[in-house]
Formats: structure tokens, C-alpha cells, sequence
């Protein structure tokens, strides 16, 4: 698939794997639309500012201690994934399909989920919903 932005040559494709999301990261690259890392295991993963955007997956993906500061998971498939002592600090879920997240120990101040749809979350106890911009 093939996606051209003034930030992404004609020529984009998204990252495959772990081992090139993190090459590209480092590299500098932040932008990512279009990834698919349905249960991959993304956990300790540093992908703090990165956009995933519209028709990105990661359904059943683990998260679980990866550092995801004002990372944008817009209009993300992110269900069943496990965020388990995550940073999601400033993270954005806005219309995206979060249903059955784990977020147990996750860090989530500031997150924006406006739209997004939510579907038996487990949450940290006494971080609720309500700690999450989401109306």
C-alpha cells in the first residue's frame, strides 16, 4: 500500500515488524499510517510523538511497559491490546476502536479519546474513564 503525504514520498510503505518500526523510529521517521502489527509485541517499545493514524491495526498488540507520549493512535484499531504499564501520557485515541484494552499500571494523564469506542476496558483501579478526555 502506498501513501503520499508532503511529510512521506510516493514511494511509503509502512513498517512490517517491530525491528522496522524501531529502525525507522530512530531514524526519525514519526509517521506511520496504514501499519498493521495485530499481535506483534511492542512492549518496552519507545515510540514517543509517533502517529499511526487512520486504518492502522493493533489489535491483540502488547504494549504492555512501552513509552507512548503524545503517541496518536486516531481512527486505530486497538483492540485487545495490552497497555499494561504503559506511558500514554497526552496519548490520542480519538475515534478509535479500543474495545477490551488492558491498561492495568498504565500511566494515561492527558489522554484524548473523543469518539472513540469503548467496550469492556479494563481500567487501573480508581483511573476511570473519567481521568480521559473523552467526550
Amino acid at each position: 500500500m502506498t501513501d503520499s503525504t508532503p511529510d512521506r514520498p510516493e514511494n511509503y510503505r509502512p513498517p512490517l515488524s517491530r525491528a522496522e518500526l524501531e529502525k525507522r523510529y530512530a531514524a526519525g521517521e514519526r509517521c506511520f499510517p496504514h501499519t498493521d502489527l495485530s499481535d506483534a509485541d511492542l512492549s518496552g517499545v519507545q515510540l514517543d510523538g509517533a502517529e499511526f493514524g487512520k486504518n492502522s491495526w493493533f489489535h491483540s498488540a502488547n504494549f504492555s511497559g512501552a513509552s507512548l507520549r503524545g503517541t496518536s493512535f486516531q481512527e486505530c484499531n486497538v483492540k485487545c491490546a495490552d497497555f499494561s504499564n504503559a506511558d500514554l501520557t497526552d496519548a490520542v485515541f480519538e475515534l478509535a476502536a479500543i474495545e477490551s484494552i488492558r491498561t492495568t499500571g498504565a500511566i494515561v494523564n492527558g489522554v484524548r479519546a473523543k469518539g472513540a469506542t469503548f467496550y469492556g476496558c479494563e481500567l487501573p483501579d480508581g483511573e476511570a474513564l473519567p481521568s480521559w478526555e473523552w467526550q
